[in-house]
């Protein structure tokens, strides 16, 4: 009867042990908890938020992946796939961002 108790115990303790290394960053990097972007959106949009939004980096290439990241993010977010409509008109907005920012050259 105590051999369960113990291994109860002993499960209780390493789960917690875990999390307390798992938020540290000591299994999986610095900060790996706070990878992720904090808080809603910005007022107004701009470029790094759009190129994040997208799922893009910045460089040479994002102009030849805007249209096919643009299209798998959506094909997710769909409105009419379950997705939130707010959530596809910021994506189409960081689509139509990039476009515009592009096309003038930065």
């Amino acid at each position: 009867m105590a051999t369960p108790v113990i291994l109860g115990i002993g499960a209780i303790a390493a789960a917690i042990a875990g999390r307390s290394l798992l938020r540290r960053g000591l299994f999986a990097g610095k900060g790996a908890a706070e990878e992720w972007a904090k808080g809603g959106f910005k007022a107004k949009m701009d470029r790094k938020e759009a190129i994040a939004i997208l799922g893009l980096k910045d460089g040479p290439k994002m102009r030849s992946q805007l249209k096919d990241a643009h299209r798998h993010i959506m094909l997710a977010n769909h409105p009419d796939r379950g997705g939130s409509p707010y959530i596809a008109s910021k994506i189409n907005e960081a689509k139509d961002l990039i476009d515009k920012t592009d096309g003038k050259g930065r």
